[in-house]
């Protein structure tokens, strides 16, 4: 009996353990829509872990989470088979990274964390253009793309912070809000994603990999999200000097509609999430860019 009882025990905590880290794929893509063309693809390996040290902040935030994320990101012209730059409304860049985060939720529904990313662009040093052209070569049977020029070379550090909330409205509707500050020579802008949360799901699920409340079921988003550009090195190079081999100015203000679900079914998480973006740059051919983004997360 004592035996039996230690072996339950023992499963219980380390089910309790296991329920704590995850590891996950996160693939942003436009070619679901018959396109390939300015942000034209992300990729993200994402591994995390929930800290349960309540008193690992002076605020006695009782959820502390660290998150890593190794990614990169894809920026393509609407006319990608040319060599003529003149004729490219986006700049070609890859941006290959390593990022830190760490979050603090005093409950499922309030929290703030902050991050930092360390990466390089360029066509070569970011692989952007190596696994661009393999793929459209070796998968989609296509030509490659010409990277023809792109923004240039460069090493950067970034830093964010985030402050997130939910407010129910009863069971089954919730209203979500994040607010993010970005600062660094790749990115610095300030951003706010705010919408509705239907479903089954507690805490906020939508707003990256929350690990405070794990359950079987499932949620809709519908949202937008809002962001004012100060600088962004993707789209126009570096701020304090004429990097950037493309006459092309970047709009400030921008905006991203989105819809989307997540279905949960322990250990695995499965989210799906329609975005349609504004104009990044004030001469794209076309007015607005959806891409479907698909993440596939395991909890152990």
């Amino acid at each position: 009996y004592i035996l039996s009882y230690r072996i339950f025990l023992f499963f219980i905590l380390s089910t309790g353990l296991n329920a704590q880290k995850y590891i996950g794929l996160n693939v942003d893509n436009d070619l679901y829509f018959g396109s390939d063309r300015y942000y034209s693809s992300g990729i993200f390996l994402e591994f995390g872990k929930l800290v349960k040290t309540p008193s690992d902040s002076i605020l006695k935030f009782g959820y502390v989470s660290k998150h890593w994320v190794l990614g990169q990101e894809i920026n393509t012209p609407g006319l990608h088979y040319t060599e003529n730059i003149s004729k490219m409304d986006y700049p070609y860049n890859g941006w290959l990274f390593l990022g830190f985060k760490k979050e603090f939720f005093k409950k499922p529904n309030l929290g703030y964390g902050w991050g930092i990313q360390f990466g390089s662009t360029g066509a070569e040093a970011s692989l952007a253009k190596f696994f661009q052209n393999t793929y459209h070569t070796y998968i989609l049977n296509a030509r490659e793309l010409t990277w023809a020029s792109s923004i240039p070379q460069a090493f950067h550090l970034n830093s964010d912070l985030s402050f997130f909330w939910g407010k129910s409205f009863n069971d089954k509707i919730k209203f979500t809000n994040r607010n993010k500050i970005q600062l660094g020579s790749f990115r610095t802008s300030i951003n706010s994603r705010y919408g509705f949360q239907f479903g089954s799901l507690k805490g906020l699920p939508f707003f990256g990999n929350r690990l405070e409340i794990l359950e079987n079921g499932f949620s809709f988003f519908l949202g937008m999200e809002l962001e004012y550009n100060f600088h962004d090195y993707s789209l126009s190079g570096s701020l304090f000097s004429q990097s950037s081999p493309f006459n092309l100015v970047a709009e400030k203000l921008r905006n991203k509609y989105q819809a989307g679900f997540i279905y949960f079914k322990i250990p695995w998480k499965a989210h799906f999430l329609l975005n349609n973006t504004s104009r990044y740059i004030k001469t794209q051919k076309y007015n607005r860019h959806p891409f479907l983004k698909i993440a596939i997360t395991r909890i152990f």
